[in-house]
């Protein structure tokens, strides 16, 4: 497992003239082309309110064309100046957890110690727990994107109580209820090749409803420092064009908000602005993307990285296609056409030893029906297993 496949993370990867990065936050990478390249250790270490075994991130540039370089053999620990001690044990390769369930305590500073495999040490900042914001509304409403689709557009509405609350970081799990186009309660099955025999059986698993679950793999920020007080309102943060499969049926979305400090804010921004302004990247330095994490050894290895320990509020809410388009939008239609055959047909027998087509009906006098695999199990891209939060209207 790789930051890029995690659940948790997404790689960003950055191509400048340092160099290319990776940065284990939420944006997709993209590329660009490189004169130089230099060493540069990067590290992901953002530790939210939640009691959970928290991950940290470190990876290292790597030339234009290399395979992402994932860290393995460093030391990792985040200590409190309370006597607190925290270790990470390595996972996989970049991705370090802690060997215990916590969760940073309000008025308690935190620090990160990092050795990487070289032996070289790193030391960030110490940080105290950010204020608590609360998510007050999340609302999907029918709207025109920019580009003039029609679709639904998800905003948040969040505030803080505290005064130096103004920055805010959010991020989003989405689940999505999909359904195979063609639903038989039979399957064919190859019971012997030589001579080729089909058999149909019952099916034995669900295939009809499944449910499908993505990440957010962007940056999303907002501050409130020009408004009258410390509250978001209508930050629109995901649009879904009005045939998009995750809005077919049932749609769910668990938005997380991040209170941030202004350092950490400023952190973001800068990695959003490189990953959305590639005509930029033929000037930018490693200097510019300012982190808290210091080389504190005796190597030369520079790094660039973020330390925060963050308070975190969510909410989640459901809505089906009808709710916001009212029966006047076009929903999401797969490309599912099914083929007949006798059962014993030479042609059907070698689709379905292929693999890549399921029976997707019966006929009489022994005439079936196949389409592609996609239209008839929605395994492929889901679970069949009901999520523990899911509630039907």
């Amino acid at each position: 497992m790789t930051p890029g496949s995690m659940l948790k993370r997404i790689q960003i990867v950055l191509f400048i003239a340092a160099g290319t990065l990776i940065f284990g936050t939420c944006t997709e990478p993209f590329e660009m082309e490189t004169t130089a390249y230099e060493d540069i250790l990067i590290i992901n270490a953002s530790i939210s309110a939640e009691s959970k075994n928290h991950e940290i991130y470190i990876s290292r540039s790597y030339a234009s064309g290399e395979e992402p370089k994932l860290i393995s053999g460093a030391e990792v620990e985040v200590v409190a100046d309370n006597g607190d001690s925290f270790q990470f044990e390595q996972i996989a390769p970049g991705i370090y957890r802690s060997t215990i369930s916590f969760a940073p305590i309000p008025g308690t500073d935190y620090q990160l110690n990092l050795k990487d495999e070289n032996g070289e040490s790193y030391t960030s900042a110490k940080v105290r727990l950010t204020e608590p914001t609360t998510v007050d509304q999340i609302t999907a409403r029918r709207t025109l994107n920019e580009q003039g689709e029609d679709g639904v557009q998800i905003y948040v509405d969040g505030s803080a109580t505290a005064a130096n609350s103004t920055y805010f970081r959010y991020e989003y799990v989405e689940t999505y209820r999909i359904e195979s186009f063609y639903n038989p309660m039979k399957e064919l099955v190859v019971v012997s090749e030589s001579p080729p025999i089909l058999e149909l059986r019952e099916k034995e698993r669900e295939e009809k409803v499944c449910y499908a679950t993505q990440e957010s793999n962007s940056i999303f920020i907002a501050e409130t420092n020009h408004l009258g007080d410390n509250k978001v309102m209508d930050f629109p943060l995901h649009f879904m064009e009005r045939r998009d499969r995750r809005i077919a049926i049932r749609y769910s979305i668990l938005v997380k908000q991040y209170a941030l400090t202004s350092s950490s804010y400023e952190f973001y921004r800068t990695l959003k602005d490189l990953s959305s302004s590639s005509n930029l990247f033929s000037q930018v330095q490693p200097g510019l993307i300012v982190g808290n994490i210091e080389n504190t050894g005796s190597g030369k290895t520079k790094v660039i990285g973020l330390f925060e320990t963050v308070s975190m509020a969510s909410k989640r809410i459901f809505f089906n296609f009808d709710e916001v388009f009212l029966d006047n939008g076009i929903r999401y239609l797969e490309d599912c056409v099914q083929t007949n055959y006798h059962i014993s047909d030479s042609d059907l027998f070698e689709r379905v030893q292929s693999g890549d087509y399921l029976l997707s009906g019966e006929e009489p006098l022994g005439i079936v029906a196949i389409a592609l695999k996609k239209c008839v199990d929605c395994t492929l891209e889901g679970s069949n297993i009901v999520p523990e939060f899911w509630v039907e209207p």
